[in-house]
């Protein structure tokens, strides 16, 4: 059983509209049923009321990868503003899934070319509600 997530009641309810037209059509993609599932037993808070180290959408995050001890940055998106080449990586993804609602130190894992990455989030850099950014 997944680790249950923190969300902003912001992200909650604008990640379920997402979600609805899959939901009513009945055909809904594994990857969006996991983000629906996760997002049913999560914990909301208001956008004031978040912990400044749990990942929000449109936060950037620094992974370390515990293999390699390669660091990296990554945002957190909606759908229509993912840039992989730019490392903003869409909700709709494994790494999407995975990083909403984690905190800081958490170690999380997904599938990578070679096998299960292990990645510690080392830092929420900037996540908006922590920046007043109560908008994005």
């Amino acid at each position: 059983m997944a680790k249950q997530i923190n969300v902003t009641i912001n992200d909650y309810y604008r990640l379920m509209s997402l979600l609805e037209f899959t939901i009513l059509m009945g055909k809904m993609p594994d990857i969006q049923s996991r983000l629906y599932d996760r997002l049913v037993l999560a914990k909301t808070f208001s956008q004031e009321a978040i912990d400044q180290t749990i990942v929000t959408m449109n936060s950037r995050v620094r992974l370390k990868d515990l293999h390699s001890q390669r660091e990296t940055e990554v945002t957190l998106t909606y759908p229509r503003e993912a840039l992989p080449t730019e490392r903003r990586i869409s909700i709709f993804s494994e790494i999407g899934i995975t990083l909403l609602g984690r905190e800081e130190k958490d170690v999380v894992s997904w599938k990578v070319p070679d096998g299960i990455g292990l990645f510690e989030i080392a830092e929420v850099i900037y996540q908006p509600e922590a920046a007043g950014h109560y908008h994005l």
